[in-house]
């Protein structure tokens, strides 16, 4: 799909909501950002610079069109347009420093310094979905490319959806349609949640290489149903199946569960179940207390990774993580907020168990003008110690321009990463002009010095604006 056509496909979207039901005052709203990141990065053994550049632009349309009048139950229905797109384009060469030799890194013809998965660039299209809201019973549908979240995880996919609740206490939800991949309409493995790049090979390499393979078509069908209050206690279970040729890549079920049972304590769990492969491979439990000024959280997590069959990463051995974190929070004056958090993990790995622990805290003052904050942290692990810390401080020049400074220091002590050990240095420089409520400019300066690396400077240029009417 070239750019034309789809900026032909979003007016033509546009005109055809305009025209719909009776005249009511539409809604509409554009946004778009630009994102340029440059940075090089000299090799510290040898006199080779990787200089890359990347260029993400987005441009986001919301056409809203009422069909009635809001009533004392609800707003009124309506019919919502919503549209994104999203230019990635990489490009940079490896060059020796005195720059007189150098290679694209997007150049096939490159085979010394050409990296396969490293693309050019090309329009993502990551959200194009028409949708109906406010229906009676509370229903909701949306048709074409969306991001679909239940309990199981989320997903982007095309096709429809659907949600009712015909009482506040419960409510059901559907999805089906097909994954989004890099041979969908304006599609790009980049972006895609939760898969890994298909790389395009000639007809030898994909016989000899089937795992790598493009051109899978993964269909989707997922159902969800929300029962009771979160005053009491609130459940949610999904289910998910995928499915290619030859047959279900993925069934799994996964439940949530979530209760406030008095206004300060807040109590939740989650778990999701792989019904091909049988395990319980994600399991959260968390409980929060807010007792102004103070502020405590613990969480206790399981993670047993899995990928996706099509891959060749299906054939590793996956190593499940315990993760145990105790937060606190406190706030000693209007001005002044300090955190502390005790964290822990436990790596199943062959032939035995590894175990970490963790420190970090942060102390922030500020006021209406100015902000400084110190963040710390270490590690005690088995592979060797870690630690940092940063400084960070930012002041309002103007009431439209803001500057920030931030200075960083790590160390890192990794036997098995000798090259890594060492200390690392990163000084920070940025600016910000709003130059609207909805508009603004941000360039951020970044210069970093480590053992793995040597010297790096990287430069970040933000721009977003928003239009609405």
């Amino acid at each position: 799909m070239t750019r034309r056509s789809v900026v032909t496909l979003m007016a033509a979207g546009v005109i055809a909501l305009s025209d719909a039901g009776p005249a009511r005052a539409d809604d509409v709203r554009v946004d778009t950002d630009t994102t340029l990141q440059a940075y090089d990065v000299q090799s510290p053994a040898s006199s080779v610079v990787w200089a890359r550049r990347r260029l993400t632009q987005t441009l986001s349309l919301r056409y809203v069109k009422p069909l009635g009048e809001p009533t004392g139950r609800g707003p009124a229905p309506s019919l919502q347009l919503h549209v994104r797109l999203r230019l990635d384009q990489d490009f940079g060469d490896t060059c020796l420093t005195d720059r007189r030799l150098c290679y694209a890194i997007v150049n096939p013809e490159r085979r010394g310094s050409y990296t396969p998965v490293v693309d050019e660039g090309g329009i993502d299209l990551p959200a194009a979905y028409l949708e109906a809201r406010d229906l009676p019973l509370a229903a909701e549908i949306r048709t074409g490319r969306q991001l679909h979240v239940d309990e199981v995880g989320f997903v982007r996919f095309d096709g429809v959806s659907a949600r009712v609740a015909p009482r506040p206490w419960l409510a059901f939800e559907a999805a089906a349609g097909a994954l989004v991949r890099r041979t969908s309409v304006a599609g790009v493995d980049a972006f895609n949640a939760g898969s890994l790049t298909y790389l395009d090979l000639d007809p030898e390499e994909r016989a000899r290489v089937s795992e790598a393979r493009y051109d899978v078509t993964t269909w989707l069908a997922s159902l969800s149903c929300e029962l009771g209050s979160e005053e009491l206690l609130r459940a949610r279970v999904s289910a998910r199946a995928l499915h290619e040729r030859g047959g279900f890549v993925e069934q799994r079920l996964a439940l949530g569960l979530a209760s406030r049972l008095t206004d300060p304590v807040r109590l939740e769990a989650h778990g999701v179940l792989d019904v091909l492969d049988p395990a319980l491979i994600d399991t959260q439990l968390g409980a929060e207390l807010r007792a102004p000024p103070w502020g405590v959280q613990l969480h206790l997590e399981h993670h047993q990774p899995r990928f996706e069959p099509s891959t060749i990463w299906a054939y590793f051995d996956v190593a499940p993580v315990w993760l145990a974190t105790l937060a606190g929070q406190v706030t000693i004056t209007p001005a002044l907020l300090a955190s502390l958090g005790v964290r822990g993990r436990r790596t199943e790995l062959e032939p035995a168990a590894e175990h970490d622990l963790g420190l970090d805290g942060t102390i922030s003052l500020f006021d209406a003008r100015d902000s400084v904050s110190l963040t710390g942290f270490g590690w005690l692990a088995e592979r060797g110690p870690l630690w940092g810390a940063s400084l960070l401080g930012s002041r309002r020049v103007t009431a439209v321009v803001s500057v920030e400074a931030e200075v960083s220091l790590f160390r890192v002590d990794d036997p098995l990463r000798t090259a890594l050990r060492g200390l690392s240095l990163q000084e920070l420089l940025a600016t910000r002009v709003e130059i609207s409520d909805e508009s603004s400019v941000r360039l951020v300066a970044t210069h970093t010095y480590g053992q793995a690396v040597s010297h790096r400077l990287s430069l970040l240029f933000f721009l977003h604006l928003g239009v609405w009417r």
